[in-house]
């Protein structure tokens, strides 16, 4: 997909102002696959689904123990996991801003990020936005 398709970031101003309105992020993610003409299942199909190299990417990305590596591989599907990864890198890795068209993304970024990685709560917060349970997830 490349950076192209991720124009649509825009900083437009002081994040943590209070007028500031937010975007629920499934509700941007939704959005952004429209726009680029894509179903979510057309994204899954193209991303690998051997679930071990799905955590080593993840693993680049967030800051994972190596329970928490096998939590997540044991209790998401590839699809799920290979979402969440895609979610990390274009809504809160590549977006430094954490803005979607102008709105707060909500989990906001500074909930995700930590040291230009992801968390581990961070991913269970994306993972519950987007509506996956997390009930089988405790480390």
């Amino acid at each position: 997909m490349g950076n192209k398709g991720l124009s649509f970031f825009v900083d437009v101003g002081d994040p943590m102002s209070p007028e500031r309105d937010c975007i629920h992020l499934k509700k941007a993610l939704k959005d952004y696959l429209k726009e680029q003409g894509i179903t979510l299942k057309d994204l899954l199909n193209v991303m690998d689904e051997d679930k071990e190299d799905i955590i080593q990417a993840l693993n680049e990305r967030v800051h994972l123990t190596k329970t928490q590596s096998r939590v997540l591989e044991r209790g998401l599907s590839s699809k799920d996991l290979n979402l969440l990864l895609f979610v990390i890198q274009a809504f809160y890795l590549l977006n430094p801003s954490g803005m979607y068209k102008g709105l707060i993304t909500e989990p906001a970024r500074g909930d995700i990020i930590w040291s230009d990685k992801a968390t581990f709560e961070g991913c269970m917060a994306i993972l519950k936005s987007l509506g996956i349970s997390t009930q089988d997830l405790d480390t």
